[in-house]
């Protein structure tokens, strides 16, 4: 699969100079075919034969129902040799070492993505290693293109991954990406320097992204809380605090034990139920709390809370006025699962 990848990406990418000598070799193998014909019809009744005979030379196959008989002919012969098998072996050996030349820059980052509705991941990490194996686990077709400037090359395991090496707060790094074609762009904090240096290169990263982009749905890591506000300015969609869900976590863990597994569990896509965020239906605006729980059908989704101005209220009380903007934190049960 990779290899005919390879291939196809080569073909395009060389395709003016394979068109060239294509045409060059086909007007050699012609040229010497009528030649032939008109010089001995009665070894090579017809111009086909003559062509025939001549692409088995050019291509060394040398079948031998076809051999010029006279002197002339086989002085034709030796210069078909001298030009049509050089021609034919210089074509052969453009199209390996392109597709050698090709392959190197798709492993060592160099290589445009073309396709389109990808997800872009920026950074390479555990962190990051972790969401890629997960996102290919859960839908293997799904195109995914990795940002990063500490790689040398596209790690081995990961054959399906695009792999562009640079930064991802440079324009030509994002052209590389297709990021004006991909549908959501996931940040993740670079481990390889301090964590506020990891923050500003976050928010670049968004700018960057956003201004290329600004449809495209960004979610980012962000360490310290004082870049947050700036990652919302930049354009972020949805903040990843991870320092602050790290702490928080811990904090409970004295008084709560396990509640780490348990927000893992809920967060596992694998798992029989899953927490998601849903719109409020139009038609539940303006009603309390206590009204949603006793008129509305979930239909199998067991509801939590209301999620409003970024801030979750989990079991509100019944007179909890219900707003435009808000969404229902539920739990759903995945179909089929026991």
């Amino acid at each position: 699969m990779f290899r005919l990848s390879v291939l196809t990406r080569t073909a395009s990418s060389h395709l003016s100079t394979l068109v060239k000598l294509l045409t060059l070799l086909f007007a050699i193998v012609l040229l010497f075919g009528t030649i032939i014909h008109f010089l001995e019809p009665a070894v090579f009744p017809d111009l086909f034969d003559g062509v025939w005979w001549a692409i088995v030379t050019v291509s060394t196959v040398g079948y031998g129902d076809y051999v010029p008989e006279s002197l002339i002919g086989r002085i034709i012969g030796v210069g078909l040799i001298l030009t049509g098998v050089g021609t034919f072996s210089f074509y052969l050996g453009n199209v390996a070492s392109s597709a050698v030349s090709t392959r190197d820059d798709i492993e060592t980052g160099k290589w445009s993505f073309r396709q389109s509705g990808h997800i872009l991941v920026v950074g390479w990490n555990e962190r990051s290693r972790l969401l890629l194996d997960m996102i290919h686990r859960h839908n293997a077709d799904q195109h995914v293109v990795l940002i990063d400037d500490s790689l040398e090359r596209k790690p081995q395991s990961m054959n399906w991954l695009h792999f562009v090496r640079g930064s991802a707060s440079h324009d030509q790094i994002l052209q590389k990406a297709n990021v004006s074609k991909a549908h959501t762009a996931i940040i993740t904090a670079d481990s390889h320097v301090d964590e506020s240096t990891a923050d500003i290169k976050t928010v670049l990263s968004i700018l960057a992204i956003k201004s290329v982009n600004p449809d495209i749905y960004t979610i980012a890591e962000i360490v310290t809380e004082a870049q947050v506000k700036n990652a919302r300015r930049a354009g972020a969609d949805e903040l990843v605090q991870s320092s602050l869900m790290l702490s928080s976590l811990m904090n409970n863990g004295p008084e709560s034990h396990g509640v780490s597994r348990l927000m893992l569990t809920l967060l596992k896509k694998d798992t029989k139920n899953i927490m998601q965020m849903k719109a409020l239906p139009e038609e539940c605006i303006g009603l309390t709390y206590g009204q949603l729980i006793e008129d509305w059908r979930f239909d199998g989704e067991h509801l939590l809370g209301i999620w409003r101005d970024d801030t979750a209220e989990l079991l509100p009380p019944d007179d909890y006025k219900l707003q435009e903007e808000d969404h229902l934190v539920v739990l759903l049960k995945k179909s089929g699962s026991g």
